[in-house]
């Protein structure tokens, strides 16, 4: 841009100044709105000060300076380069607002969805969030880990709703989970904890999805589903989701606590466990199509937590033509042997 506007000054300015008859004058207030795309206001000055005494130089040179229809252009190139600088000037000062609106997304990213260690008491880890909303860092889907008394216990979660009130409610499901699940409350307990916390803070037509599970130590998983969408666990038997006799509803509907009830499921080392967000589920291809089982199932078979996550992505995005219909969040786990186990091979993916 910069190159392009000093060629234009140089070439008009030679056309104006050697052609005999022609005045480009008035061409000469786009060079300052060139660089005014790229540049701030103090770097714009300059070409608009040489735009201006271009044109005015322009018309002395053609001895037109005592005309009323010359200085009527003068001005109006200098209005135009005067305009040039301040437009510089709004987006500069919009591009730093813009800048610092993005630092603070992202340390808001960091504070409701910190890095996950790859391992964990027994278990691979590995997450992956990824907004529909373009350029942004952080919406309304959560995940969180932590060990605990009775096992190690994790979440998924999605707010209903978009913008900077699903994330609000997202940090409060989050602060919630983390100060309950490291108790020794059972997780339907937990799972009330997080209505009571919530519940004063939504509206009429607000709430939570939310899935809850701890893994014993007695390779048993027990789940509290709050109207979300099931587990899905990977193993050497094939993909399956996990069901309970009923899901609850989801967080901040009216429901008893009593009526909560968790439920169980084995799994075995090697066998993978998937919690995750509609993104994944209800991405559409060109046809209205979802994202077919089997790709998940493939995408689970890779050879570690990291490349199945990424795996899951690429494929969402590659079956919705690039495009996010919903932020996506996933959170997989795999039973990972100790050391010296039998085999140490994986039954779902046949990989060490």
């Amino acid at each position: 841009m910069l190159t392009a506007a000093t060629l234009w000054l140089v070439v008009f300015g030679v056309i104006d100044y050697a052609v005999p008859g022609v005045i480009a004058m008035g061409l000469f207030s786009l060079a300052p709105l060139i660089v005014a795309a790229v540049l701030d206001e103090r770097r714009t000055a300059p070409f608009a000060v040489a735009a201006v005494g271009l044109a005015i130089g322009s018309g002395v040179w053609h001895g037109a300076e005592g005309e009323l229809n010359f200085w009527i252009r003068a001005i109006a190139v200098g209005a135009v380069s005067g305009m040039a600088v301040g437009v510089a000037g709004v987006r500069r000062r919009r591009e730093e607002r813009l800048a610092e609106m993005t630092a603070i997304a992202e340390a808001t990213q960091l504070a409701l969805l910190p890095p996950l260690p790859a391992r964990m008491a027994g278990l691979g880890i590995a997450a992956r969030y990824r907004s529909a909303t373009e350029n942004a860092s952080v919406g309304g889907d959560l995940y969180e880990i932590i060990p605990s008394p009775r096992g190690t216990r994790a979440i998924i979660g999605d707010v209903r709703g978009k913008g900077l009130e699903a994330v609000r409610l997202a940090g409060q499901v989050l602060s919630a989970f983390r100060r309950s699940a490291v108790t020794p409350m059972t997780l339907e307990q937990v799972s009330a904890e997080l209505r009571r916390t919530i519940r004063p803070l939504l509206g009429e037509e607000e709430f939570v999805t939310a899935a809850l599970v701890e893994i014993g130590r007695a390779g048993r998983l027990r789940i509290v589903n709050c109207g979300h969408h099931p587990l899905l666990l990977r193993s050497c038997e094939g993909m399956r989701p996990l069901t309970g006799p009923a899901a609850a509803l989801p967080l901040g509907l009216g429901i008893d606590e009593d009526e909560v009830s968790a439920y169980s499921a084995a799994w075995s080392p090697g066998d993978r466990l998937l919690l995750y967000t509609d993104g994944l589920v209800e991405s559409r291809d060109s046809e209205g199509r979802f994202l077919p089982s089997e790709e998940i199932a493939t995408a689970l078979d890779a050879p570690d937590c990291e490349q199945a996550v990424d795996a899951l992505v690429d494929a969402v995005y590659r079956h919705a033509g690039g495009l996010a219909h919903d932020d996506m969040a996933l959170l997989l786990l795999e039973n990972q042997p100790v050391a010296g186990g039998a085999g140490g091979v994986s039954p779902a993916t046949g990989h060490r």
